[in-house]
């Protein structure tokens, strides 16, 4: 087994990060097809792409500053999160005046692939073969 730079590792939770989350999608569409019909796939998708968006900006955060020092990754996670808890209000409140969506569908699928999206990333990174310490500096 290689060992992996941080970079890499949040690359590879954006990989299979992406591939969980499209077939979460084409599930979430299905089911939401059969109990709510077309109105069940606009919830369905609406909340797919909440969801993807929320772990592929995290992840995205994360390659992007893993070489740098630790607090700039802290502090891009956290500016991202705020960003995307701005972007989710203004969505929710653009949207409970819609009515072209099943809000059901929308909440479910919105929480389950969030959830597994969040538990990927947690296992995904936690499992990754990244040395403590940075093998090319000068101690």
């Amino acid at each position: 087994m290689s060992v992996q730079t941080s970079a890499e590792a949040a690359r590879n939770a954006l990989k299979k990060g992406l591939y969980a989350w499209t077939l979460l999608t084409l599930v979430a569409l299905a089911i939401g097809y059969v109990f709510a019909d077309t109105f069940g796939v606009w919830g369905a998708l609406l909340g797919s792409i909440l969801a993807g968006s929320f772990f592929a900006i995290t992840a995205i955060v994360a390659a992007k500053t893993a070489n740098l020092a630790v607090e700039w990754l802290g502090y891009a996670v956290l500016g991202s999160w705020l960003l995307k808890i701005i972007f989710l209000i203004s969505a929710l409140f653009w949207l409970r005046s819609q009515d072209f969506y099943s809000r059901p569908i929308f909440f479910v699928t919105l929480l389950i692939e969030t959830i597994a999206l969040l538990i990927l990333e947690a296992v995904l990174v936690s499992r990754a073969p990244v040395p403590y310490v940075n093998p090319e500096s000068d101690l």
